[in-house]
């Protein structure tokens, strides 16, 4: 560590309030970092369960349209063949 002649001019009490201070600021910074990680674990997982229900309903649609446009299908080529 580098010499800091400022601290040098400081008591040890007032060491130990700087020390005491940069303590607590960092347990502060610490558990507001962790808070800040928590609320995003939560968002992200609240936006995975969005996704995931979005994907099963089109996937269901997707399954309830198609016995329909194969009739629709299935249709057209019937006129096409009754037509000949």
């Amino acid at each position: 560590m580098d010499y800091d002649p400022e601290f040098s001019k400081k008591s040890n009490t007032e060491l130990n309030i700087c020390l005491t201070k940069y303590t607590e600021e960092h347990e502060f910074y610490s558990r507001a970092l962790s808070e800040l990680s928590r609320r995003e674990k939560s968002a992200e997982d609240k936006i995975s369960a969005s996704f995931s229900k979005a994907v099963f309903w089109s996937r269901l649609a997707a399954l309830l349209a198609l016995p329909g446009a194969l009739f629709v299908v299935w249709h057209i080529f019937q006129s096409i063949q009754g037509s000949r």
